[in-house]
């Protein structure tokens, strides 16, 4: 729980708060580099487990702090029959996609090993969608949706351009106009590969530390 606590911390106003804030002030007078990655994450709505994929581009000072935007959408169908008007029960399914800003605090690094704490909040539109007589994708109903991500990951970095990747955290979804009857707060969690494109950019460039 103490990454929880380090993140209660940060949103508090307790003189550790202020320890903290001093700490990414600090890094943040290191010259800052660009960072870019594959982000995927795996979640649930309603009661199927998705996949959301997508991606981040951001700034990185002293390998400690970072913050940019990213954008994430749903990559698995999530279908369910539905009533449409004067079409009756027809297939449905789930569009959701969402730009995001965070930041990334690196709390703790060892060697290979880093914890993080990772907050993203998004906006973005969710759809139910489905086919009408003559096959072409109608919207049945839609909304706008801001999301709050806090978690928390455990990553393993064998070399810069890869890491082994764990992490827990929760979604809190707010609907702006209709629910989209699908249950879209829930946790998320991390397990699998990363891939750090900016490392491989640099790389490629000439620019990689060795």
């Amino acid at each position: 729980m103490r990454p929880l606590f380090c993140l209660f911390l940060l949103l508090s106003g307790t003189p550790l708060r202020a320890q903290l804030l001093d700490s990414i002030r600090l890094f943040l007078r290191e010259e800052p580099r660009v960072v870019a990655r594959l982000d995927m994450r795996g979640s649930f709505v309603s009661n199927s487990r998705v996949s959301m994929w997508g991606g981040k581009l951001g700034l990185e000072h002293a390998r400690r702090f970072q913050y940019g935007i990213g954008y994430s959408f749903l990559f698995s169908e999530v279908e369910q029959e539905r009533v449409v008007p004067e079409l009756g029960l027809r297939p449905t399914w789930l569009r959701l996609g969402y730009a995001n800003l965070y930041v990334d605090y690196a709390f703790h690094q060892r060697g290979p090993w880093e914890v993080r704490i990772p907050v993203q909040i998004g906006i973005g539109r969710g759809s139910l969608n489905y086919h009408d007589a003559s096959g072409r994708r109608r919207v049945l109903d839609q909304s706008g949706i801001i999301l709050y991500e806090p978690a928390m990951t455990v990553q393993y970095r064998p070399v810069r351009q890869v890491g082994l990747a764990a992490g827990w955290g929760f979604r809190i979804a707010f609907n702006t106009r209709s629910s989209l009857d699908e249950r879209i707060t829930a946790p998320v969690y991390t397990l699998g590969v990363r891939v750090f494109l900016g490392e491989i950019v640099r790389d490629l460039r000439g620019g990689g530390e060795g």
